[in-house]
């Protein structure tokens, strides 16, 4: 039997429907299919979901297939209550893989093959996430990865905050309010980044790069909370690799009460909200203040200890002084009694050696006088010699005049006098005043 019948040809809407008919024959029934969305989030607000399914070469990551799928209106919000009972709730989005129950459909007025969701296996998506997950982390921590971060020193009193989250959202103003609410001086240089999709893992390294050479005490990634599907982009190895290879400590915060992302392993500590992360770096600095109230407390009582033990030492130095003094005036006293009987024993002869005693260096005073007296004689003679040699007299005699400043100083070089200044020259015959007009030093 011919297709074409009585006519030599088929429209294209007879083409349309024969394949139509030939792909409902060739599956009766929906399928399961597995692959990875693409398209999805540009279109998930419409009424009608238009997006794609890929398949990947495992090695390079190429897409090797692609087909169309929808989500009609009618289908949509048993899918979304599906993905809201899973044991962890999530949304579809771009670049997870996913497994749905569809039924092959062939439109004949665009000619297209097309899938129509019925449902969708969450299981398999959370399975498919945790599976890659797993792997990744045994691969960093391989590398060493995820405890390089952690070994870098927490700043003691960290006032100086990297910020890395998305700019006015509920994160971002939970974390600067409880900094705000501690009181102390928290300087927080700010950094927004996309906190999920495809964009999220560029921005966020990025970030990190930009805080590392803002001088920073530590970085803190903050986001708040979301599906496992939305916090996926956190367990991301580019992510990892940066945080490891950061000069800073880095915290995170993303959010998830149940579970950790490879963000919060590589990060040097991690809270589970933006709240609890701020109010750890307030209590850093709450401990540093308490170690510095401690240590003040410390200083104290040291001091009090060794004022204490310093007053009894004098206490105890004033009593043995006093003792010491009384010992010394009884000995004395007792020396003083002796003394007196003995002048009153040999007044007498003790004045007879006295007087003796006084002769003998009366008569040694007035010889070393003698002697002083004459000697003092010679030098003055030398000296009178000595001047009438080199004294003025003879030296103005000679034709020389001797020079001196308003306040008798002498004046030997140009530099002793200024302009102005009054000078008064001695001669032989007198005295001569005159005004300086000027002075030149003579040249060698």
């Amino acid at each position: 039997m011919s297709l074409f019948a009585d006519n030599e040809y088929l429209t294209v809407s007879q083409l349309n429907g024969l394949i139509r008919d030939v792909l409902n024959m060739g599956f009766p029934q929906a399928v399961w299919l597995c692959g990875e969305i693409q398209g999805y989030e540009r279109n998930k607000d419409r009424k009608h979901i238009f997006f794609e399914l890929c398949e990947k070469d495992p090695d390079s990551k190429d897409i090797v297939a692609r087909i169309g799928l929808v989500i009609f209106a009618n289908r949509k919000n048993h899918v979304e209550e599906m993905l809201a009972s899973a044991a962890n709730a999530f949304s579809l989005k771009d670049d997870i893989e996913v497994k749905f129950l569809c039924k092959v459909d062939f439109y004949p007025p665009h000619g297209d093959v097309r899938l129509i969701v019925e449902t969708v296996d969450p299981v398999y998506t959370l399975g498919k996430i945790a599976q890659e997950k797993q792997k990744l982390i045994a691969a960093l921590k391989e590398k060493g990865v995820l405890d390089r971060n952690k070994a870098l020193p927490l700043p003691a009193v960290p006032l100086k905050v990297g910020l890395i989250s998305a700019y006015d959202s509920a994160a971002y103003n939970d974390f600067i309010s409880e900094l705000k609410l501690s009181g102390y001086g928290f300087k927080v240089f700010f950094k927004k980044a996309l906190m999920q999709g495809k964009g999220a893992e560029r921005d966020v390294c990025q970030a990190l790069d930009l805080l590392n050479r803002a001088g920073v005490d530590v970085i803190v990634i903050t986001r708040g909370g979301g599906s496992i599907a939305e916090l996926s982009c956190f367990d991301s190895r580019a992510i990892a690799e940066r945080i490891a290879s950061s000069g800073v400590p880095v915290l995170s915060g993303i959010g998830h009460e149940i579970n950790i992302t490879v963000t919060d392993m590589a990060a040097h500590t991690h809270q589970k909200t933006p709240t609890a992360i701020a109010r750890f770096l307030i209590q850093q600095v709450d401990d540093f203040l308490s170690q510095i109230e401690d240590k003040a407390y410390a200083v104290l009582q040291f001091a009090y200890q060794k004022t204490d033990e310093e007053r009894r030492r004098l206490k105890n130095t004033a009593l043995e002084l006093q003792r010491e003094t009384m010992e010394y005036l009884r000995s004395h006293r007792e020396t003083l009694v002796r003394q007196g009987e003995f002048i009153r024993r040999q007044p007498f002869k003790a004045l007879q050696v006295q007087s003796g005693d006084l002769d003998v260096r009366a008569r040694e005073f007035v010889k070393a006088v003698k002697a002083s007296v004459k000697d003092a004689k010679t030098k003055l003679k030398n000296y009178e010699r000595i001047i009438a040699i080199a004294g003025p007299a003879k030296t103005l005699r000679r034709g020389f005049s001797v020079t001196r400043t308003g306040n008798g100083r002498l004046v030997v070089r140009p530099g002793d006098v200024k302009a102005g200044e009054m000078i008064t020259t001695e001669i032989l015959a007198g005295v001569i005043r005159s005004r300086v007009q000027g002075s030149k030093a003579k040249e060698e």
